[in-house]
């Protein structure tokens, strides 16, 4: 693929990719349950024939997903499906909080995955992003996250049995995420002691 800046990367049938965006300014997107519920009704409403989701996080102020193009499919329709998803959680957004104007950043950031090792590294990525935050230390239970959903039994429209066969199952994804986030954990106590 071409060198884009993170927004320019243009959808490509068949193709991963972490998307992610924030609030304008210090504005937050969320700011109840049922704007985290909103959010992710919306989001499947707009994208169901065109993304199938492998997996995702909703902070406060900024979310991710991991995303997977649906065979023919291209970049216009994706591009203009998410804006009207956006449009439509904005709007509900806006009225509900009595504001005004823009609640997202201008662009989508878009990351193209390019091998199996960047599509497991960005999946634990996504799962610890709370941590990484400081939101939680117990990424395991953090409930707008995807990782509770792998882990369940119950139907998901998630891409729940394709994410696990990644890491050849359960076991081997919850001991990927718990050995990475052990070493991340010492990696900044190490960082904090030689500042």
């Amino acid at each position: 693929m071409e060198d884009y800046p993170k927004y320019g990367i243009p959808f490509e049938s068949g193709e991963f990719y972490h998307i992610y965006n924030s609030a304008v300014g210090s504005e937050n997107l969320f700011s109840s349950i049922d704007n985290y519920r909103y959010f992710l009704d919306r989001y499947h409403f707009y994208t169901r024939n065109i993304l199938s989701v492998y997996t995702f996080c909703l902070l406060s102020n900024h979310f991710h997903f991991l995303i997977k193009v649906n065979n023919s499919v291209y970049d216009e329709e994706v591009s203009e499906q998410l804006r009207k998803f956006f449009i439509s959680y904005s709007k509900a957004f806006n009225r509900e909080k009595n504001r005004s104007g823009t609640l997202f950043n201008k662009h989508l950031k878009r990351v193209w995955i390019e091998s199996d090792e960047q599509l497991l590294w960005t999946l634990y990525y996504i799962h610890r992003n709370p941590v990484h935050h400081l939101i939680t230390t117990d990424y395991q239970r953090y409930p707008w996250s995807s990782f509770q959903i792998m882990l369940s039994e119950k139907p998901t429209k998630l891409q729940r049995s394709k994410v696990l066969d990644l890491f050849s199952g359960k076991e081997n994804f919850i001991e990927f995420h718990e050995r990475n986030i052990k070493e991340d954990t010492l990696r900044k106590k190490i960082h904090f002691l030689e500042s």
